[in-house]
């Protein structure tokens, strides 16, 4: 799974990494992206990127309860599920980030993880617009998660489906169908990653600053 990632790059970098977009919101850099927090996304509106921010925590749009939402989905079937298969035709998003965080070990000991030559990166993500009962709208997204590749399946047995550059276009395309998008959600390869143990204060949401991250 992926429960905590970072997004620390300046503005401009993100920018230059996803191209020309409209940008919607003050962006702030984070040290400690956690569930529940409202995070930027990229998504396809009207035709142009967007950078946006969203809810992390899908809720579908079907959902009585707000209780019910979703940080990650299972890429092998989320075309199957009823909280997912909407979004994996027509909502699909890319997830700026400069690296996550897993949990490996009894000691659940938090280890870093980047790719090597990518400072920035985005992983595959859904997104969904809720409307409550009184009307008001909230949108929220997940990450979606593969099988993990060797270098990584030691510290955990899922990771978040990173996209290679060359695929953000065919991803945010809404006229992509499932055919063309299902095969895009793969493990990154094992080469490309770096990863190191860091302080368990990151368990917390609220440390949320670059000492964090630095290897024990």
């Amino acid at each position: 799974m992926c429960g905590r990632y970072t997004l620390a790059k300046p503005i401009k970098t993100i920018q230059s990494h996803f191209g020309p977009m409209n940008i919607k919101f003050e962006y702030f850099p984070s040290y400690n992206i956690a569930p529940s927090q409202i995070s930027p996304i990229v998504i396809n509106h009207t035709g142009q990127r967007e950078l946006t921010t969203m809810k992390w925590g899908l809720m579908p749009s079907w959902a009585n309860d707000e209780k019910i939402n979703f940080i990650n989905a299972r890429s092998e079937t989320a075309h199957e599920k009823p909280s997912f298969k909407s979004s994996l035709k027509n909502q699909r998003c890319l997830v700026p980030a400069d690296g996550f965080l897993e949990w490996a070990g009894k000691e659940k000991l938090p280890h870093y993880i980047q790719l090597r030559k990518q400072a920035l990166f985005a992983f595959a993500g859904l997104w969904s617009k809720w409307n409550n009962p009184e009307g008001t709208s909230l949108y929220t997204y997940t990450i979606l998660t593969t099988g993990a590749n060797e270098k990584l399946i030691p510290i955990h047995a899922r990771m978040p489906v990173i996209l290679p550059l060359d695929q953000y276009n065919i991803w945010l395309d809404p006229d992509s169908n499932l055919e063309a998008v299902r095969p895009l959600l793969t493990s990154y390869p094992s080469e490309e990653f770096d990863f190191h143990p860091v302080s368990k204060e990151v368990n917390s949401p609220k440390n949320n600053h670059p000492k964090i991250l630095q290897r024990l």
